[in-house]
């Protein structure tokens, strides 16, 4: 925990020890309390930072890319995303989306392609289903592998960049809400957990640099004896 919190000040890690914190303190009146300009311009922080992520766009790859990733993307929900339950709204949602910026790409040869929040978590969901029916599917995806990797590699890393945005509005919203109730607040910076996908039938870990070996392995279950 920081040395230099100032009286008043809280730092946590979760909601769960923030709920818990401010239990804690409220019976305590020698806390400094924020002032009415302080809670104020928390307010207007939060605001501003949510308005903006919600009208944000993020750049999948470059302009020279555009027109390939979102083919490709469109491709694979065609083609090789096994959807669940809810998920067909997530399909049709982001073709639409797709369909649009296909147009605009295809309008443009300077622009990238561009997603919503939204959209961009439901693509890197759709990529951690891979699946397909039979070995020539298999042999099918094999030829697009390389593909594979090179968007969905884009996607994860920008994906990571939008998380983080995500979170830093969550931040101001709880520090908001924090310093009305007459505390102010530092969450510390929780350590990066390495992304978990899942795994195959096999054991192999489902990401875009083990494209290849999922392939292999789908080929290999087709031809195995029932």
């Amino acid at each position: 925990m920081s040395e230099e919190l100032k009286q008043g000040e809280l730092e946590i890690n979760s909601t769960e020890e923030l709920n818990d914190k401010l239990g804690e303190l409220t019976k305590d009146p020698s806390l400094n309390k924020p002032t009415d300009e302080e809670v104020e311009l928390a307010q207007k922080d939060f605001e501003e930072a949510a308005k903006e992520w919600q009208t944000k766009v993020y750049q999948i790859g470059e302009p020279e890319d555009a027109l390939e990733f979102c083919n490709y993307i469109q491709h694979f929900l065609r083609s090789r995303y096994l959807w669940q339950k809810d998920a067909w709204m997530g399909v049709i949602k982001l073709t639409e989306e797709l369909e649009e910026a296909e147009k605009l790409i295809s309008a443009d040869k300077e622009k990238p392609l561009e997603l919503g929040y939204q959209a961009l978590e439901f693509t890197y969901f759709a990529f951690s289903n891979l699946g397909g029916v039979g070995l020539e599917a298999a042999k099918a995806f094999e030829a697009e592998a390389e593909t594979f990797v090179k968007v969905a590699t884009k996607v994860e890393e920008i994906l990571e960049d939008a998380r983080k945005a995500l979170k830093e509005v969550e931040f101001l919203q709880q520090r908001w809400g924090a310093m009305a109730q007459g505390f102010y607040l530092e969450m510390e910076p929780e350590e990066e957990a390495p992304e978990n996908m899942g795994v195959t039938e096999g054991g192999i870990p489902i990401h875009p640099d083990n494209a290849e070996a999922i392939a292999e392995e789908l080929a290999k279950k087709e031809e195995a004896p029932e």
